[in-house]
């Protein structure tokens, strides 16, 4: 059997995807407020204190701070990835499945995910290596003032090269990524699709899936921005800083904003979402790799 992907419509695309968030809008609430949960809880009892109570003029590490960093990662970046796999679960098959009662597959599903983001990142450390290299390249052949730049202070046009080559690099990934997001989306739901058959099914929509997935996180990612600077205006909570007039309202702003801040992960699994279906994903067997040569 073969699965020919037809051309994804954009607007169809951004319009599935918002109409899936707006949907499933409670259940969005509740899986934001879980991914926010543990990370408010270290704060509240101390946990984190040792990690942001170092500042540039911190002669050394606080006690304690190899554990309270830990605790760091493990609540934000390590949880992030079951509550990724939920936010799939629940735009790939609906809020019946969302929860079961057996936890160990979730478990897992995110090691299965975490493993297979490492060749992610091993992209990502190449190419930041590779843009690294030629700003060095540069740099040396140069003898424009503008690149004589010094250890603790970049030149001008070393500076721009650095933005540049960021952007290149953000942009490389998010294009890998978007190929390889069907063989992600399978590991959510307990389906096995390789990279290779991903790439395969995604290779005639690439620019399409690129542009449908900066033009639905743009205006996401604005309210995001404008809910900090508000924060920061009204209430004087700097997120980014990690300031505030009482170190425990930023938890609570976090806890309380979660669903706002989370809109933009949530955007992304729901245009996986669409991605998915439209490519055929939800009926195609790894069986059929061969057929799609």
């Amino acid at each position: 059997m073969t699965i020919e992907c037809t051309e994804l419509c954009i607007v169809s695309s951004l319009r599935q995807a918002y109409g899936c968030l707006w949907h499933y809008k409670l259940q969005h609430i509740m899986i934001s407020l879980a991914a926010a949960l543990p990370f408010c809880l270290a704060g509240f009892f101390g946990a984190l204190d040792p990690v942001f109570s170092v500042s540039s003029v911190t002669e050394q590490m606080p006690e304690g701070f190899n554990l309270s960093f830990g605790i760091l990662i493990m609540t934000t970046f390590i949880w992030s990835i079951p509550v990724t796999i939920l936010w799939h679960r629940l735009y790939l098959l609906g809020p019946e499945h969302l929860i079961r009662k057996k936890i160990w597959p979730l478990i897992t599903r995110s090691f299965y995910v975490i493993s297979h983001s490492l060749v992610l990142f091993g992209m990502g450390l190449v190419a930041s290596m590779g843009i690294t290299w030629g700003v060095l390249y540069l740099r040396v052949i140069s003898e424009s003032e503008d690149m004589a730049g010094t250890i603790t202070e970049m030149g001008q046009m070393e500076y721009a090269l650095y933005i540049f080559g960021i952007f290149i690099v953000l942009t490389f990934l998010l294009i890998i990524a978007l190929r390889f997001s069907m063989a992600f989306s399978s590991l959510t739901i307990g389906k096995s699709l390789r990279f290779t058959t991903s790439w395969k099914m995604t290779r005639k929509n690439t620019f399409r899936m690129l542009v449908a997935t900066l033009l639905g996180c743009m205006p996401l990612i604005g309210v995001v921005v404008a809910t900090l600077w508000a924060a920061n205006y009204y209430y004087q909570i700097d997120l980014l800083a990690g300031t505030a007039p009482d170190p425990e309202m930023i938890y609570i702003f976090v806890l309380l904003a979660s669903p706002v801040l989370a809109l933009p992960v949530a955007i992304l699994c729901s245009l996986a979402s669409t991605f998915y279906r439209h490519c055929g994903c939800a009926e195609f067997q790894e069986g059929m790799t061969e057929d799609m040569k």
